[in-house]
């Protein structure tokens, strides 16, 4: 009986103890800019960077303090958020032209918010607020 109650024990708190899974999050860098530009993971996850554009891009924490490097067409890399992480990045690759001598890509923004949830009430083209979404 008192095997039954230790392994009962035993197991509730290895279920209880076990931590959740991270989540992979990703971001697309789409030439002129990032898909999604607002990605909403919680600390632990990690967030998968793909080049899917024709031209070189990166992704870069506005401070400095991480990046992802130059990523050529198709390449990829795979951060891990932590607290205190800079949000906001954007892409540092100036040498990209369009077919008019245009640079490309410069004005990219992205931000990883980690500190608060999606707001998906809320459209944020029109700022209009849908209650059934919030109910």
């Amino acid at each position: 009986m008192f095997r039954k109650i230790g392994l009962t024990v035993a197991l509730a708190l290895g279920v209880v103890a076990t931590p959740l899974a991270a989540e992979e999050h990703y971001v697309l860098l789409m030439g002129t800019g990032y898909f999604p530009d607002y990605v909403y993971p919680e600390v632990g996850d990690t967030i998968k960077f793909v080049n899917a554009s024709i031209y070189p891009m990166s992704a870069t924490a506005v401070d400095l303090s991480w990046d992802t490097g130059v990523l050529l067409p198709q390449e990829t890399v795979t951060i891990e958020v932590f607290d205190g992480m800079k949000q906001t990045f954007n892409n540092v690759v100036d040498t990209n032209y369009d077919g008019n001598g245009q640079p490309i890509g410069t004005n990219a923004i992205g931000v990883i918010e980690y500190t608060r949830q999606a707001d998906l009430a809320t459209n944020t083209l029109t700022g209009e607020v849908h209650e059934e979404a919030i109910n």
